[in-house]
C-alpha cells in the first residue's frame, strides 16, 4: 500500500528538514519519524523515495532521496535505490561502492546550496 496524501505530506516535511540541517537518516529512522507503523513500512516509504526520484529527475533537481540511506551500507542508500536510478538511466553504479559515494555526495551538496 503506497504512502497516503497525508503521509507523503509528512514525508516531504521530513526530507525538507533533513536538508535543511544536512543530516541523513536510515530508512527505519525515517520510519520511526513518520510513525509508521506495519510490516511494509519501509517498503512503502522506498516506493515513495522512488517516485520523487523520478520526478526530481524529471524536473533536473537534485534527488531528495540521497538523504535516506540503509544501514546495511551507511552513507548510501540500499541497492535497490542503485538499481532504480539505473532503471530510470539516472546513474550506472555498476556495484561501485566508490561510485555510488561520489553520485549520493554531488546531489546532497546541490540540495544544501539549493538551501
Amino acid at each position: 500500500m503506497p504512502l497516503t496524501s497525508d503521509e507523503q505530506l509528512k514525508a516531504e516535511i521530513i526530507l525538507e528538514s533533513l536538508i535543511q540541517i544536512r543530516t541523513t537518516v536510515s530508512y527505519s529512522d525515517f520510519a520511526v519519524c513518520m510513525k509508521l507503523k506495519g510490516p511494509q513500512k519501509i517498503n512503502r516509504i522506498v516506493e515513495w523515495l522512488e517516485k520523487i526520484t523520478l520526478e526530481d529527475m524529471r524536473a533536473g533537481m537534485p534527488f531528495r532521496a540521497c538523504m535516506v540511506f540503509s544501514k546495511r551500507t551507511p552513507g548510501l542508500p540500499s541497492s535497490g535505490f542503485f538499481s532504480f536510478c539505473a532503471k530510470i538511466e539516472a546513474f550506472d553504479w555498476q556495484n561501485d561502492p566508490l561510485k555510488g559515494q561520489i553520485f549520493i555526495q554531488s546531489h546532497q551538496n546541490s540540495l544544501f546550496s539549493a538551501k
